[in-house]
């Protein structure tokens, strides 16, 4: 944005705990407001900010290091902008926006900030929406290449073979998926280590851990990325015959979230009797319906490393249960990119234009 008029700066990602988040400055005093806010990352000389060359920098209040920030210089649609990409604390972002502001930027909401950009054509405009609430940077990356790719395959959509245009349409259904919430369910007996995994995937400690049966009396969900695409996942109250009602009524509310989830994870336990997890998942296997997308997990293998013939490791070989350790880390690649399979994940590729919306796969 150039010229007259007003510098606005606004927070393109989701205002909530992330890994990152992403404020926007564009405006005729862009420029003189970044030199006041920003420093190079050795010294204390404003940077030179050229175009798409990112730059790391200090984002400093006086003598005081608000954060540090990757700093990169675009243009979009002829408008250019300054994207500052920070750490995502909410703290950090409020600091960062009250410090441009009283460098004279204006405040603005993401979804006024975004129109200025005058987006020519319908597809890019819905993607320029999407990318606002984009809650990782696999996933933002992803929607920036369907942003140049995307419009000139569906203009050309009367020329498509019949394969192009149903692996198209296979392909868009999972992104559309995607944008719209995909959802995880964890699910499995009591001590199975359920909350423990959903912190290891979520990658920070989200949901109590505990030896208790019964900690976890009602659902929990967070933001986890498999693969680096972004996930709802549900940490349930373990399942198992108990005469406490706020407990039993945890377990009924957990199962009925659990059966509209796009996948549901079961947890075993691995030092649990081959019996018992045999029939953990026969009651699953009989509670829902056989359409009910599944991955097995049986957790703790650190703990029967030295003795792999305990008990269990016949149920775990019956059950194709993959192994995984959510203390230790192991098998957690396997398992994310087996769940990553199920949810049609490895279908989004960077190349391969996809539809973002109902309206952009309705219209062909």
């Amino acid at each position: 944005m150039t010229g007259c008029g007003p510098t606005r700066a606004a927070v393109l990602t989701p205002q909530a705990p992330g890994a990152i988040a992403v404020i926007a400055v564009s405006g005729p005093r862009t420029d003189t407001i970044l030199s006041r806010v920003l420093r190079h990352r050795t010294d204390d000389r404003p940077p030179k900010i050229a175009a798409r060359r990112p730059v790391l920098c200090r984002i400093v209040d006086e003598d005081a290091v608000v954060d540090d920030a990757i700093v990169t210089r675009i243009r979009r649609d002829g408008i250019v902008s300054v994207e500052l990409s920070t750490h995502g604390g909410v703290r950090i972002v409020q600091r960062t926006l009250q410090l441009l502001e009283r460098h004279g930027a204006e405040i603005t909401q993401a979804e006024l900030f975004e129109s200025a950009w005058r987006a020519d054509h319908p597809v890019r405009r819905e993607i320029d929406l999407a990318l606002i609430g984009a809650t990782s940077r696999r996933l933002a990356g992803w929607l920036l290449t369907q942003r140049r790719i995307l419009p000139p395959f569906l203009d050309r959509r009367s020329s498509w073979s019949r394969e192009e245009a149903d692996a198209f349409r296979a392909r868009s259904e999972v992104a559309i998926r995607m944008i719209e919430g995909l959802h995880v369910a964890i699910i499995g007996p009591p001590n199975a280590g359920k909350s423990t995994l959903a912190n290891r995937l979520i990658g920070r400690d989200r949901v109590i851990a505990s030896e208790t049966p019964g900690t976890t009396r009602d659902w929990v969900s967070e933001t986890a990325f498999i693969h680096g695409w972004p996930v709802t996942l549900t940490d349930t109250a373990g399942i198992r015959e108990t005469d406490c009602p706020i407990e039993s009524e945890a377990i009924r509310r957990g199962s009925v979230l659990a059966a509209g989830a796009d996948v549901v994870l079961v947890v075993l336990d691995a030092e649990a009797p081959s019996a018992e997890s045999v029939d953990f998942v026969a009651s699953i296997e009989a509670r829902w319906s056989r359409d009910q997308p599944r991955v097995l997990a049986t957790n703790k293998i650190d703990l029967i490393g030295a003795n792999p013939r305990t008990r269990s490791e016949q149920a775990i070989t019956a059950l194709s249960a993959i192994k995984i350790s959510a203390l230790t880390g192991a098998g957690i690649d396997r398992l994310e990119s087996e769940i990553a399979a199920v949810l049609g994940i490895g279908m989004l590729k960077d190349d391969l234009p996809t539809a973002c919306s109902r309206d952009q796969l309705n219209s062909t």
